[in-house]
């Protein structure tokens, strides 16, 4: 029966990419092993600790150290962690990679399985030489290596190995074995495949095929050899003597005889070995007694000896048989075997066994009529089939087909769960298809950076924001391009080593633009600026395309998980969520689909079709394809228009905002007919035009953020996980974002040009339409900006670093998106016990989203939950994130009240300070609702949080104290103001009082501080204030300030103090300190100014008068402290002045006979007008006899021939 053209795939699966750079600093073991001959050099293994992946300065250098020739994943059979690794081989097929790649653990595993394993050979690894097994008997983790100096190194990895740097440190000969066996002497070995931990399969160039076995508890140092052949005389002797005229076939430097074993498996009842040969044969050898017991042609034909030459197998095909078994056999079935064959394009043949010791009866072709062709993509190019996988189905009796095809490095994964009985009627019908982005129109990989003249002169910026968008491109790849661009422009030009990575490519690039100053064009100026761009890019797209060429294909029959690996990275396969079934399928083949599928529910491949499913795909595919209509010019101005639209405030109505955004976007111009005909055309599936109605769109927008799961998993995300869950979170919301986009351009187009007197659109409200996408909008751009900005994590910390190392270099922690360190590393992932992995997720990747939003809890805003990321930056002082955050945050008083906190981590007081009031009101009153701690991630302490929400009062007092630290007195003392006026309660007064009154001191506010000080309860207090007050005011030479104040009650506390320092100051004007400042406040002159304010004229004269009596103490001064008293004085002399100053006042206060009482500890006189006018006599007396040249000596020194100052000077007779 000739095979049927493949009907169209439905898009049901998704694959989500993950690079495989090193996730933690420090985190990659290098192994050297040594060499086994005598004359090597390493014949001692080596160990380090590598900070990064090598770099690379070449292309060839770039492919040789990180593009893999080989990799694929093993899942062990025990479900302990870690259980799921990935290997592949590296640097010519001489290093081995290993790593943990599950995406789980259980929540009470401590440990993170995070570590990379580089096992360096001596010599390099066969193709196919790679083999891994679960220990039966221990948690270890066996790895076989065939390597072409023909030795078999068995390794015995412990999970610690992947968990503790430590782990791999002690004697390597107790984990790594070696044995090479006697056969391998003879007969070359071709490939190696792993039965079990205890059993090797291996195929020898000569047709052989060699099984391997230990005992339980042996460490592989030593294996039984048992060889297996064709049975005929002439095998025993084919690997010493080639046969003239035998096939034989050249590969990876091996000549392979026609009958070598491609692959092998044992049978499902443990009794045979199954094999497929390069001869296009299958063949089955009895273990028992190592017979062959039937050997059949791949096609079930009969096949002459000339030929075998003509279907030889391609020795690089890694899969050409599966071996399965299904819960209902046909007819009596004990398992099946599916086979390949490379003829006829690519043909799949099924057989069923009873017993594969009588060939005839015993195996049969299940399906002889037909032919069963590899899934062709029917573009007219020559696809072929790569790695292909088939398994009994889950919680089923079905069979379930993974088939994989690839031309050049595009690849498809198709996938379909069938019925043995029905695969032959719907093999070319009902397949899935595993969607890669760049497949599915409308909706490709994000385009680079376009030049637009709304950019300003230098698109650097715009250009690093789309090269270095979090898992855009990894490091190493950037850091290679950055290598090969300098090499390529001009190897000869300085290049900077320092300095980020962003910096030095922006350097680069910058210095490569070819720009004549002389012109002044900036026009020719942004092109050149541009094509340089697109040719760093163009060299980095390169790299990153060479690797992602398809290698292997792998399933996790357990977890239900398909994944695919490449030459530098892994995809996992996951089920697409609904929106994507919409954005990656038409209506017509979702109906299709719908017509030809089963009565019976298929679990593993369900589409779901609720209501309107189809509809909606016409829905989102005609918004798809008007969007996709535009012109450049029109997409950019679109996308300026979106953005003003969601984040400028309008004082217009609905109506009248988009009529605005029409004219803006000139869609009357800019949008032809045939682009109108042909968005009517495209609705006509889900009813046309007529049928477009609020509703239906509606219900489109119930399919974003739906609610999360609520089934407890018991399961934490490992690191490996967060990394392919953030991936398709960020894969989520630029489709998401999309399909919003384009409803709202089709939205507005639709209300703006139909004619409502033909199509009434009765149904139809824009309006409501048009606000709720942009609420939707606006929700996604916040969570696009939290999946692309990262920051360093907060998790992680230096000293809790995987590996600490004198010698090793410490690097910075690894920089992580947003949405990953405070969200994904929240999100518990849905068991897989239930569901397939594949679908878990996807239903993971959802999670992570709705709880971006609230997850399902009411209570929780969104406005609440943007204030939550603000705090939480602001904790963890991500101060420029958190101002670029400022857009998303919504008008409350919450909100604004984190916004000044902002503002005054950044020192900016006074937008603090007005932000501050703004939400006074709001933050004062009484809200029960909202838990303050656990609102502001923290950021706010129990006790800062009990100011809020209770009163006035306590809210400005809160603001108070936190602008304290900053000394910011005068938003301080604003603060103290305001919360004062709200009367609190007294021991709160009191503390405010005392912060006004220290906060005006500071800022020489004296009336202020006074103000406050007038009002103090406690007089202990008060009179302590006081003293504090005078001491600055005078210190700050605010004398006239302090007489003009109205100490009511005050002045005797204030005359007081002033005579203890007047006194303090005589005193240390006597004892001359240079270190004491007190000497320098002329406190006898303030008291005398206040004395004579009150009135108390001979207490002002006293005051001037005890100073003048010291001067007699400085007479036994040396002439250099008096030279530090002249100093203190600025110079001036003032002696005579304080002697008219107190005869005034005498004179005013009691006339010829006035007195005063003057004195210290020494003894205390009585001095009346008369003598006081006699020592200011004498006082000129003695300047006349200085000045006409009569020079005295100092007593206790000898005169420096100035005069001036020396007050204390005797005549000399």
């Amino acid at each position: 029966m000739e095979s049927r053209p493949l009907k169209p795939s439905l898009g049901l699966y998704k694959e989500t990419r993950i690079d495989l750079d090193p996730i933690d600093p420090n985190s990659v073991v290098h192994i050297q092993l040594p060499s086994n001959s005598a004359f090597a050099r390493n014949t001692r293994p080596q160990r380090r600790i590598l900070n990064a992946l090598p770099s690379s300065k070449t292309e060839d250098d770039y492919r040789r150290q990180h593009i893999a020739s080989s990799s694929s994943l093993y899942f062990r059979k025990s479900h302990k962690y870690p259980r799921s690794y990935l290997w592949r081989c590296l640097e010519a097929n001489t290093i081995l990679e290993l790593r943990s790649s599950d995406l789980s653990k259980g929540e009470h595993e401590k440990r993170e399985a995070s570590l990379i394993l580089r096992i360096a050979f001596p010599t390099a690894i066969r193709h196919g030489g790679v083999a891994l097994a679960d220990s039966a008997d221990q948690d270890v983790l066996n790895v076989f290596v065939l390597t072409k100096g023909n030795e078999i190194y068995t390794f015995s990895l412990r999970p610690d190995f992947f968990c503790q740097p430590e782990a791999s440190a002690g004697d390597l000969e107790r984990w790594c074995k070696i044995f090479k066996p006697s056969s391998f002497s003879i007969s070359t070995p071709y490939r190696l495949t792993a039965y079990t931990s205890l059993e090797l399969l291996v195929s020898l160039n000569d047709g052989r095929l060699m099984r391997l076995s230990r005992r339980a508890g042996e460490d592989g140092s030593t294996w039984q050899e048992a060889a297996y052949n064709d049975g005929q005389w002439g095998a025993s002797l084919r690997g010493l003597i080639r046969w003239q005229g035998s096939t034989t076939i050249r590969h990876d430097g091996q000549v392979l005889d026609q009958n070598t074993v491609m692959s092998a498996y044992p049978s499902p009842d443990k009794r045979h070995i199954l094999a497929v040969c390069l001869n296009h044969t299958l063949k089955a050898w009895n273990l028992e007694t190592g017979q062959t017991t039937f050997s059949k042609d791949l096609l079930d034909k009969r096949r002459e000896p000339q030929e075998v030459p003509k279907i030889m197998l391609d020795p690089s095909i890694s899969t050409v048989m599966q071996v399965f078994e299904a819960h209902s056999s046909l007819r009596g079935d004990q398992y099946y075997i599916a086979t390949f064959s490379p003829q006829q394009s690519g043909i799949f043949k099924f057989w069923g066994v009873r017993d594969a010791d009588h060939a005839e009866k015993g195996v049969r072709d299940l399906f002889p009529e037909d032919v069963l062709k590899v899934p062709d993509p029917n573009d007219g190019a020559l696809w072929t089939m790569a790695d292909f996988r088939i398994t009994t189905a889950r919680d089923s009796s079905d069979i379930d087909i993974w088939v994989l095809v690839r031309l050049n490095r595009r690849y498809k994964l198709y996938h379909k769960v069938t019925d043995m009985e029905d695969l032959p009627k719907i093999w070319t019908r009902r397949w899935s298809l595993a969607v890669v982005g760049s497949a599915v129109p409308g909706y490709s990989v994000e385009p680079p950076a376009k030049m637009s003249d709304l950019d300003p002169e230098d698109s650097t910026e715009k250009w690093l924001d789309f090269i270095f968008r979090p898992g855009r491109v990894p490091k190493v790849i950037l850091e290679a391009g950055l290598t090969i661009y300098n090499n390529t422009r001009d190897p000869e030009s300085e290049k900077i080593s320092k300095g980020s990575l962003e910096e030095r490519v922006a350097h680069s690039v910058g210095s490569h633009i070819q720009f004549d100053v002389s012109t002044a064009d900036i026009g020719i100026y942004r092109e050149q600026t541009h094509l340089e761009w697109m040719n760093f890019w163009s060299i980095v797209t390169d790299l990153d395309q060479s690797r992602w060429e398809p290698l292997s294909f792998a399933l996790d029959e357990f977890a239900g998980m398909p994944w695919l690996t490449f030459g530098d990275g892994c995809s996992a396969v996951r089920a697409c969520g609904d929106l994507e079934k919409t954005a990656y399928n038409t209506e017509s083949d979702l109906r299709l689909h719908l017509l030809e599928a089963p009565e019976r529910t298929i679990e593993s491949e369900k589409v779901l079709f609720q209501a309107e499913l189809d509809d909606l795909t016409a829905l989102v595919g005609a918004a798809a394809r008007f969007r996709v209509s535009f012109s450049e010019s029109l997409l950019l101005q679109c996308a300026t228009t979106v953005q003003q639209e969601l984040w400028q405030d309008s004082l217009h109505s609905v109506p009248v905002q988009i009529q605005s955004f029409y004219d803006s976007c000139n869609f009357a111009e800019e949008i032809s007919d045939k682009q109108y005909n042909d968005v009517v055309r495209a609705l006509r599936p889900a009813g046309g035009l007529d049928s477009f109605g609020t509703d239906f769109v509606l219900e489109l927008f119930k399919r974003f953020l739906q609610p999360m799961s609520t089934a407890a998993s018991g399961l934490l995300s490992t690191k490996f996980g967060l990394r392919l869950l953030v991936k398709g979170a960020q894969e989520l919301i630029t489709l998401h974002k999309r399909i919003l986009t384009d409803i709202l351009l089709f939205v507005v187009f639709v209300d703006m040009e139909v004619d409502r007197e033909e199509l009434q659109l009765e149904n139809f409200e824009a309006a409501r339409v048009y606000t709720e996408v942009l609420r939707l909008l606006k929700q996604y751009q916040m969570l696009e900006w939290l999946a692309t900005t990262r920051r360093p994590d907060p998790h992680e910390k230096a000293e809790s670093r995987l590996f600490d190392n004198p010698t090793t270099e410490h690097t910075p922690g690894r920089l992580t998106t947003v949405l990953e360190n405070l969200f994904a590393v929240d999100t518990r992932p849905q068991s897989y016990t239930t569901i397939p992995q594949s679908e878990s997720v996807t239903g993971n990747m959802e999670d992570l989203l709705k709880w971006v939003t609230g997850g399902n809890d009411p209570t929780v805003t969104m406005e609440r939950v943007l204030v939550n990321i603000q705090c939480n930056l602001l904790k963890n002082n991500n101060l420029d994130l958190a101002s670029s955050f400022l857009l998303f945050q919504p008008p409350t008083p919450w909100a604004t009240y984190i916004r000044a906190r902002l503002h005054l981590l950044r020192n900016e007081f006074t937008s603090a300070a007005i932000f501050f009031q703004k939400a006074a009101y709001g933050l004062s009153r009484p809200n029960p609702t909202i838990d303050y701690p656990l609102a502001s991630s923290q950021l706010l302490s129990p006790l800062s949080a009990s100011f809020l929400s209770s009163g006035p009062a306590n809210y400005h007092a809160h603001t108070l104290s936190l602008f304290e630290p900053a000394r910011a007195h005068a938003h301080i003392q604003a603060a103290a103001r305001l919360a004062l006026q709200f009367a609190p309660p007294a021991p709160q007064a009191a503390d405010l009082l005392a912060r006004l009154f220290a906060a005006s001191l500071a800022l020489a506010d004296y009336p202020a501080a006074h103000s406050a000080l007038a009002r103090y309860a406690d007089p202990a207090l008060q009179r302590a204030a006081l003293r504090a007050l005078v001491a600055a005011m005078a210190a700050a030479g605010a004398a006239a300030d302090l007489l003009a104040l109205p100490f009511v009650g005050l002045a005797p506390d204030v005359e007081a103090f002033l005579v203890e320092r007047a006194r303090e100051e005589r005193r240390a004007a006597a004892g001359a300190s240079a270190a004491d400042p007190r000497a320098d406040v002329p406190f006898y002159r303030i008291l005398y100014a206040w004395r004579l304010r009150a009135g108390d004229f001979q207490g002002a004269a006293a005051a001037l008068l005890e100073r003048l009596e010291g001067r007699a103490a400085q007479q036994q001064q040396t002439q250099q402290t008096q030279q530090l008293l002249r100093e203190r004085s600025g110079g001036r002399d003032d002696v005579l002045g304080e002697y008219l100053l107190a005869i005034n006042a005498l004179e005013v206060g009691g006339g010829e006979g006035a007195w005063v009482l003057v004195g210290g500890e020494a003894g205390r006189k009585v001095l009346r007008l008369g003598d006081v006018r006699r020592g200011y006599q004498e006082e000129l007396d003695r300047r006349c006899r200085l000045e006409g040249g009569r020079w005295g000596i100092v007593e206790g020194g000898e005169g420096d021939g100035d005069g001036e100052g020396d007050e204390g000077a005797m005549e000399w007779d």
